[in-house]
């Protein structure tokens, strides 16, 4: 290891979040667990019903697991919705 090659610490390539389109933005640890606040990377605004692009609405928050670090929720996902602009499915 003579030629190791160190770059900043990187929370979604080490959980390999990065796999899933996910980016990570805060941590919370406790004693018994550790949670990670995430947020998706690519916008997915068109419709899956008749295929127009879809206007920002608001925003939710999805509690997962994820296999690496246990089977207790340990990721917040925001996941932004989407109105369509054609049909107005959310």
């Amino acid at each position: 290891m003579s030629h190791a090659t160190f770059v900043g610490p990187d929370l979604t390539t080490f959980t390999r979040l990065d796999e899933l389109g996910l980016l990570v933005t805060g941590q919370h640890v406790e004693l018994e667990r550790a949670v990670l606040a995430c947020r998706v990377v690519e916008p997915d605004q068109w419709c899956r019903r008749c295929g127009c692009e879809g206007l920002v609405r608001d925003t939710v928050t999805r509690r997962l697991a994820h296999e690496p670090l246990g089977w207790r929720p340990t990721l917040i996902v925001t996941v932004r919705r989407y109105r369509c602009s054609g049909c107005g499915h959310v």
